[in-house]
């Protein structure tokens, strides 16, 4: 067996598809070793007209040469050559056939497409051009036609709960996602983070047999653009501002407190994540320390002793009403406390949060 009829049941090729050449190089600006495959026909075979439902089996009309990227033959970097044949059907006009190892218009072969794809699910794609010594660019024009794919076939009419966070591509660049929280999955990706990104997911939603009356809960941050999308997009749904996003505002407002204070007291110097930490993530050193910080009656201590409130309020109330009771009384503590950003943080929840009153 020669080694063009190897590499063309290596390749699984159909006919009338056989591997005409077979050649080693090394490329002289990179210095990696190549193979190159060449596919071709025999001369006078028919292929069908890619028009479906035509029928009509043609020869070649001319021909087109491509070239296309396949998976690494050991350390060889492996391209497959071919003159692709165009046919001219009476009825369509001039078509280019499609190949079987390839898909219209890809610069891959299926098999590099697939393994492109089984590996985005571990690695990321800039690593995936380094493996491939391919520019990012490709890599990401493969993933964003299959996703588009699977989108097309997407159907969302059970979905009644959404997720909803945004966050920064490159500096201030943000985009926002849209999950199904019943099943865990992303069903929507936009630029930007305005109550607009609300608009166009419940115009996609739409699209894909989403019911925004069915939403029942939307989880989100405090976002105030958010909740103006909500309310104009999914009027019939409850928004529930999530845990990750409240502690966070809490620790950005005790941890403004101890720069404030460390400014003049030294003992606060490098212990930020003393107070944003939580206790069963310290060492014993850090632990130490907090404690003895916590019995000079310090301002970021008492800070700190209110985040600790908030956090035993989400994880320790049975009902909404011992919530509501403990977070009407945590809020008090926290206008009181002459901390200024304490008591942002507690306008900030009360500006969000469904109590009916808190006088």
């Amino acid at each position: 067996m020669g080694t063009n009829e190897l590499f063309t049941i290596a390749l699984d090729l159909p006919e009338p598809w056989f591997v005409a050449d077979v050649s080693f190089n090394m490329d002289e600006e990179s210095g990696v070793p190549e193979l190159h495959i060449t596919v071709t026909f025999p001369q006078g075979s028919r292929f069908p007209c890619p028009v479906d439902g035509c029928g009509e089996t043609l020869t070649a009309y001319d021909i087109k040469e491509r070239t296309w990227r396949h998976l690494n033959f050991f350390q060889y970097r492996t391209y497959l050559h071919a003159e692709v044949p165009r046919v001219k059907c009476g009825a369509h006009g001039v078509k280019t056939v499609p190949v079987p190892w390839a898909r219209p218009g890809s610069g891959f072969t299926l098999m590099t497409e697939r393994w492109i794809l089984d590996l985005a699910k571990e690695v990321s794609v800039k690593k995936i051009g380094e493996i491939l010594g391919e520019h990012d660019t490709r890599i990401w024009r493969v993933l964003r036609y299959y996703v588009e794919k699977a989108r097309e076939k997407a159907v969302y009419s059970n979905v009644t709960a959404i997720g909803i966070d945004e966050t920064s591509k490159k500096g201030q660049c943000y985009i926002t996602v849209m999950v199904d929280e019943n099943h865990k999955r992303v069903i929507y990706i936009t630029n930007g983070k305005d109550s607009t990104t609300v608009t166009r997911f419940r115009e996609d939603f739409e699209k894909h047999q989403g019911k925004p009356e069915k939403i029942r809960i939307i989880t989100c941050d405090m976002s105030a653009a958010f909740k103006k999308g909500i309310e104009e997009n999914f009027p019939d749904s409850a928004r529930v501002i999530d845990k990750f996003h409240v502690i966070k505002h809490a620790n950005e407002a005790v941890d403004t407190v101890r720069k404030e204070e460390v400014k003049g007291n030294p003992d606060l110097k490098k212990t930020k994540y003393i107070w944003l930490k939580n206790a069963n993530n310290l060492t014993d050193a850090q632990q130490a320390k907090k404690n003895s910080l916590m019995r000079k009656h310090l301002k970021t201590a008492r800070a700190y002793s209110m985040k600790v409130e908030l956090q035993d309020i989400y994880e320790n109330c049975q009902s909404r009403a011992e919530a509501e009771a403990r977070l009407k009384k945590l809020c008090g503590w926290m206008i009181r406390s002459r901390l200024e950003p304490m008591k942002e943080l507690c306008r900030t929840i009360r500006n969000h949060v469904t109590v009916q009153t808190w006088k």
